[in-house]
């Protein structure tokens, strides 16, 4: 994760974040991190945001995020059996990298993010787009982009949420 091209990637998707769904502010409030994994995206997203709240549901990794980027909420589990999904918590951005394809039921938490947030993005690369993108070519986003390195493409895609209700 320190190799130039995963820092490539990292500062490429803040930059795409704080001009699509950021800016003009400098930041936001709030930003939760699905499949955060041991935090070393989540070192630049706390750079977007007063709160980062990273989730993901290997123990060890949370564990080795909490050291790398303290200040951080947080999370071992499944996001959809947060107690606070049901009681309305809501982040001003949700983002989900590289990990959506990983998620049994993708429709489901393009739902569950929507319902979580103003707004979201997700990013995904190679042999995930013909898992992920099916479903993000089904939502009205608000735009995509892509940026290379080393041979790797990776897409974004972002959105506003229209859900209002708390």
């Amino acid at each position: 994760m320190a190799s130039a091209k995963e820092q490539f990637r990292f500062a490429r998707t803040n930059e795409i974040l704080a001009r699509q769904l950021i800016a003009p502010a400098p930041r936001v409030a709030s930003i939760l991190e699905i499949g955060c994994g041991e935090g070393h995206q989540s070192e630049h997203l706390s750079k977007l945001c007063r709160q980062l709240t990273g989730i993901d549901v290997v123990a060890a990794a949370v564990e080795r995020a909490t050291m790398r980027v303290p200040g951080v909420e947080w999370v071992v589990g499944d996001i959809a059996a947060q107690d606070w999904v049901n009681r309305g918590r809501r982040f001003d951005i949700v983002t989900a990298c590289e990990v959506l394809s990983l998620f049994h039921d993708i429709p489901a938490t393009l739902r569950l993010m929507s319902r979580l947030a103003n707004a979201c993005l997700v990013t995904y690369f190679g042999g995930e787009r013909d898992t992920v993108e099916q479903y993000l070519r089904a939502m009205p986003v608000a735009g995509r982009d892509s940026f290379s390195f080393g041979g790797v493409t990776w897409t974004v895609v972002w959105w506003r949420s229209t859900n209002t209700h708390e």
